[in-house]
């Protein structure tokens, strides 16, 4: 048998099959079984199923009880290949493929879908479906999508992105289906020790309108603190002139509503974004199930669709709580962009200072700051995010002499940006190209503007627009190029975990949480090194440079933090 077979969804719960060449086209006729879980769980032989988009077709199996060993995504290989061809934007569905392939009109791709709160991504009958494209179909845009990897500027690594990428795309929905432990009532009891009493109807609890209350007497007039731009009226009228609520705007200000606003402000966001009403939507069972969105951003990191998973706050996460029995293991990666950047600039003295599991900023202050950590971190940071003018500019030149390949390095980013040219991360997944207002930069969220005086860049009678997307690709080399490290380190990680009965449940750019039985505990906390090892070579090659992680074996996810 083929270790590598095509699979299509078919009306009725049905699928089609096929053995596929190594060139990607059918090895063999196509097969039509009566259920996809069947046709998949029948063919353990199958090392790496191809089908159109993991999202729309492994929750089905899932829900059967069938797991896929590997995949390869067609639609997601779509989007890394059109972006490193310089047309990310472009529909990236399999019947878009099929078309440009074909030279017939390319249909654009449906709207995003909301996901169904507390059930991951569900189908609906009224919502918008993809244009249809069969097996045979799929197998012609698969064997072009192989011979489009091949024109890559580094075809093994990009190949290795795809392959990444779709290993993402199983973590993300097998993490869905798992679900992240959650106690609703423990939830509940934090609500009412912060917000107080809940109110009928949608006013807000007693806690929040105290709080309003104090504001507004503050002022000596009505104000609404959730509305920002009335509060930013009413210190005008207390003549201070305030251009934001930001907090570290408001912290400046002498002023007695400022105590109240900025406690406001927390626990009004927590009662928007983890109230009573997201408890009700998204937590069912026991499980809070949001719906993740692999390569959501454009520099590979994740996103969610819906139920603000990546954005927890610490006191919400005392109601994360492991099973009677089993365990949290929380592992955060330690200073992982500045490791990422000794690796991919070559820089010898960098990896060096990364060669080790201390403290990397420490040892950077050692090399080049005189031993002041703070200053060191402010470094590194700005070269990464482009501080560059004033104090920035002095910190990126002593850090330029200590070391001179990693700065050169984000420089040649920052220049390829300004200058509107396609900028990769180590494994080449691409930054949108250079467009006009509206097009795929801007909507990907790349900057039109800096903070006043930041030069950002290196063009002088560069546009301000230029010098934004200088600073964007100066970050993006490096946050994206950790991003294709942590695909890596997740799929490592899955694998190792598959013979245990631990199961992912969280990701976050540099943060897994693994949730096992007490006893699986140590051999999950040595995966997770062995895992960061693994996902180093693959993706680096041999250098000295180290991932070490921080790791907590917990009962609950707040007690693992600091």
């Amino acid at each position: 048998m083929s270790e590598r077979w095509a699979v299509v969804a078919t009306e009725g719960g049905g699928a089609e099959v096929a053995p596929l060449a190594a060139d990607g086209t059918l090895a063999g006729p196509v097969v039509r079984e009566a259920a996809l879980a069947e046709a998949v769980r029948s063919r353990p032989g199958v090392s790496r199923w191809v089908w159109r988009a993991t999202a729309g077709i492994y929750p089905q199996l899932l829900r059967a009880g069938v797991r896929a060993e590997r995949c390869y995504d067609v639609e997601a290989a779509e989007t890394l290949l059109l972006g490193h061809e310089g047309r990310l934007g472009e529909p990236h569905s399999a019947a878009a493929a099929l078309a440009r392939l074909r030279g017939t009109p390319v249909p654009p791709d449906p709207p995003p879908r909301a996901a169904e709160p507390g059930a991951g991504a569900q189908s609906s009958l009224f919502e918008p479906q993809p244009v249809p494209v069969g097996l045979t179909d799929l197998a012609e845009v698969y064997a072009e999508q192989l011979r489009r990897h091949e024109h890559a500027v580094h075809p093994g690594r990009m190949r290795l992105l795809t392959a990444s990428e779709s290993a993402g795309a199983l973590v993300a929905a097998e993490m869905t289906a798992a679900g992240l432990p959650w106690r609703a009532e423990t939830h509940r009891e934090l609500l009412r020790e912060l917000l107080g009493e809940r109110y009928g109807g949608s006013g807000e609890p007693r806690r929040l309108a105290e709080l309003a209350d104090e504001v507004s007497a503050a002022f000596g007039h009505r104000v609404r603190p959730e509305l920002p731009a009335e509060v930013v009226r009413a210190f005008a009228r207390a003549g201070i002139k305030v251009s934001s609520t930001r907090r570290w705007e408001l912290e400046k200000i002498d002023h007695p509503a400022v105590a109240p606003l900025l406690a406001h402000k927390k626990l009004y966001r927590i009662w928007v974004a983890h109230g009573w009403q997201w408890l009700a939507d998204w937590v069912r069972d026991g499980r809070f199930r949001p719906s993740y969105l692999p390569g959501g951003t454009v520099s590979g990191r994740w996103a969610t669709n819906g139920g603000g998973a990546l954005q927890i706050p610490k006191v919400i996460r005392r109601a994360v709580v492991a099973d009677p029995g089993w365990r949290l293991v929380v592992a955060d990666a330690d200073q992982l962009e500045p490791r990422v950047l000794a690796a991919v600039s070559g820089d010898r003295a960098l990896m060096e200072v990364a060669s080790r599991p201390d403290d990397l900023y420490q040892a950077v202050s050692d090399r080049a700051f005189q031993g002041d950590r703070d200053l060191a971190k402010l470094a590194v940071l700005g070269a990464v995010y482009g501080q560059t003018s004033g104090d920035g500019l002095k910190n990126l030149a002593a850090l330029r002499r200590r070391f001179p390949a990693a700065v050169d390095h984000v420089d040649e980013a920052a220049r390829a940006g300004e200058e509107g040219r396609l900028v990769r991360t180590w494994l080449g997944r691409t930054c949108p190209p250079a467009t006009a207002p509206g097009g795929p930069a801007e909507e990907a969220g790349i900057p039109d503007a800096l903070p006043e005086g930041d030069s950002g860049g290196y063009a002088p009678g560069a546009s301000s627009g230029a010098r934004a997307r200088g600073r964007f690709t100066r970050n993006f080399v490096v946050q994206g190029s950790a991003a294709d490290w942590a695909l890596l380190l997740l799929a490592a990680l899955r694998a190792a975990l598959a013979p245990l009965r631990a199961e992912l449940v969280f990701f976050q750019h540099d943060e897994v949480i693994v949730h096992c039985p007490e006893e699986e505990a140590p051999v999950v906390v040595s995966a997770i090194a062995a895992a960061s090892e693994r996902a180093t070579a693959i993706c680096f090659g041999d250098v000295p440079v180290r991932f070490p992680f921080t790791t907590a074996v917990v009962g609950c996810y707040a007690d693992a933090k600091g």
